[in-house]
């Protein structure tokens, strides 16, 4: 059964939660029986794709609706959302699993406070998400030839969390084509998780 929805954009339970919630079950266990040792890992249809996570009571399924294909960087980014989900969870409820599986009654009421939880994870991945798309935008910054000593000092300082990009700016306008190339590239390849986590992506047409 369904035990939680957390939905990013429509906060409403919708009437076709619990079927589509069965279904998902019923074909995570369908390939398990075909002998796939942890069921579904993914599933893609037009632009839905779902993401399977299991664990040793639940499975979490990210569901994600985009218009392009996710660029690489963006998988372990989305599995490491997905297995976070499952491990929380079950660590937060542990007992009421365990009841729940030997009286086969569980109350989605019960893991109502799994919410906060959420959005605490949510945010955490944003500001690392933020840190990636940043340090994404300077590492082909330089493999564009971009000099390093312009590089470099921007990155040490994203890894502490600082918000870096304005500063290239300061960088010769020598370098303006391949720093716009590299943030045209790095917004496109992995738009939908930028749009996920809300991160403020930077314009090539800024830097004119």
């Amino acid at each position: 059964m369904l035990l939680h929805k957390f939905d990013l954009v429509h906060m409403d339970q919708l009437s076709h939660d619990q079927l589509m919630s069965g279904f998902l079950s019923a074909l995570n266990s369908f390939a398990a029986d075909l002998g796939f040792p942890e069921g579904v890992g993914l599933i893609r249809s037009g632009t839905m794709e779902c993401r399977f996570s299991p664990g040793k009571f639940i499975f979490s399924a990210l569901i994600i609706d985009y218009s392009m294909p996710l660029g690489l960087n963006s998988e372990g980014i989305l599995s490491g959302l997905a297995n976070d989900v499952t491990q929380l969870f079950e660590e937060q409820f542990s007992q009421q699993l365990l009841d729940g599986e030997v009286s086969h009654v569980y109350r989605s009421s019960d893991f109502s406070s799994f919410r906060s939880v959420l959005n605490d994870l949510i945010d955490r991945y944003g500001r690392e998400t933020f840190e990636l798309y940043q340090k994404l935008i300077l590492i082909e910054s330089m493999y564009a030839k971009v000099p390093q000593k312009w590089i470099i000092p921007l990155i040490e300082r994203a890894q502490k969390g600082k918000s870096v990009l304005d500063e290239l700016r300061m960088i010769p306008k020598a370098y303006l084509p391949q720093l716009k190339k590299v943030i045209r590239k790095i917004n496109y390849e992995s738009a939908p998780v930028w749009n996920l986590f809300a991160i403020t992506q930077f314009a090539a047409e800024d830097f004119d």
